[in-house]
């Protein structure tokens, strides 16, 4: 019953936060993930544990239905997270590639002062 039970308190807790919305400015949405990471590695490891267990009380199946209802609430927000981390990345890569090419307009290859020397 305790995995169960720590199994449940930590899917309630990444539950809860990922309730939240994800904050806009960069140094608040590190801290953000880091703490999903945090939670969704204890909660693997407590599903590690877990499967070690072969019969589960009505109270633990209870917690499990429960915790299966907040999984796919957890799965769609995660995928909706990675969809709006994915667009924030794209946007500060092309953000520095711009930055970059203005303080060095002249650093990449050009085509206009090569010249090709045609031996037979």
């Amino acid at each position: 019953m305790a995995v169960v039970k720590e199994l449940y308190d930590v899917t309630k807790a990444l539950y809860d936060h990922m309730a939240e919305p994800m904050p806009k400015r960069i140094e608040e949405r590190d801290t953000y993930v880091e703490k999903l990471e945090q939670y969704l590695a204890q909660r693997s490891e407590l599903l590690e544990k877990m499967r070690e267990q072969t019969s589960f009380s009505e109270k633990e199946r209870q917690l499990g239905a429960e915790m299966f209802k907040m999984n796919e609430e957890i799965q769609r927000w995660m995928e909706a997270s990675r969809g709006e981390l994915r667009l924030v990345m794209q946007q500060l890569n092309k953000k520095k590639k711009s930055t970059r090419h203005y303080a060095r307009p002249y650093s990449g290859t050009t085509v206009d002062g090569v010249f090709f020397d045609k031996k037979n």
